[in-house]
């Protein structure tokens, strides 16, 4: 019986580059990662494990690993890392190893193992509003639909940003969004509650604050909040410059291969001086998520 159409696409924001061992991402020297993520990558094998969850309970979904490859020491996406380490421990037994599409598979260079039939790498993604359009648009280019059904996995303190910012700047409904947020370890708490307070109020100025993972997240919360409630598309110079300082390899951030699947999406974009491509304000009509 020929398996249904996907309609229900799960996204895994990338967090960090696995490049491979014996440990199979259980040991952080693994891991290329910024030094105030360090012993967060437990949290990121969460995301994974919770993706390939929800890939597991619903027939009708497809699985985007999202991020592209962000460090200049190795071409390796995050999506394939994490795509490549969910593979190197059989799925954490979620899904089915026994899938007879994956017979015959030839290996990616970068990918040792022969990539389960329904996850997706999208390796284009260098920040969360692109983890989500970049991956919507894979899911059409993939199955020739659009999903009706959103799923994304995150740092549960990301989701104002995520759901609220994002997933209602591109359109999509957020009554079809479901948001799976797990949390790094040993947050702070104004972190925590992040999704109750307002950008002035999001770190006290007259706090103190003495580690670095507290300085580095502190301005950065302020700084990201502020620039998304201004910029949703993240066109403008502040955003557009930290995906520059992302990419180390020149990953396109084009959206379409070409102007004739670009007509085809029904998508309105435009290109922006850098190259990357975005949405136009204006509602798409016509394009299925807005239905």
């Amino acid at each position: 019986m020929e398996a249904p159409v996907p309609n229900h696409l799960i996204v895994v924001c990338g967090h960090a580059i696995w490049l491979g061992g014996p440990q199979k991402g259980q040991d952080e020297a693994e891991w290329l990662i910024e030094s105030y993520k360090q012993g967060e990558t437990p949290t990121f094998i969460e995301h994974i494990k919770a993706g390939l969850r929800s890939l597991g309970d619903d027939d009708r979904s497809a699985l985007a690993f999202s991020g592209g490859p962000t460090w200049k020491e190795t071409a390796l996406s995050e999506a394939r890392s994490y795509a490549n380490l969910a593979a190197a421990n059989g799925y954490f037994g979620f899904i089915s190893l026994e899938d007879p599409s994956t017979n015959g598979a030839q290996p990616h260079p970068l990918s040792p193992i022969p990539l389960w039939p329904r996850i997706i790498l999208e390796e284009q993604a260098l920040d969360s509003y692109y983890n989500v359009l970049f991956s919507v648009v894979a899911f059409w280019r993939r199955y020739a639909a659009w999903p009706v059904k959103l799923t994304i996995v995150s740092h549960a303190f990301k989701r104002m940003r995520i759901v609220d910012a994002h997933c209602a700047a591109i359109g999509f409904p957020l009554d079809r969004v479901d948001f799976i947020g797990i949390d790094p370890p040993n947050l702070p708490p104004w972190l925590r509650a992040v999704e109750q307070l307002d950008a002035s109020a999001v770190y006290p100025s007259g706090q103190d604050v003495s580690k670095e993972k507290d300085e580095v997240m502190a301005r950065g919360v302020r700084e990201v909040i502020g620039q998304w409630t201004e910029d949703p598309h993240g066109a403008g110079e502040a955003l557009a410059g930290k995906r520059r300082a992302r990419n180390p390899w020149g990953i396109s951030q084009r959206l379409f291969h070409n102007d004739e699947e670009k007509v085809k999406s029904g998508i309105d974009t435009v290109i922006l001086t850098d190259g990357t491509e975005s949405l136009i304000n204006a509602p798409q009509p016509g394009v299925a998520w807005r239905i």
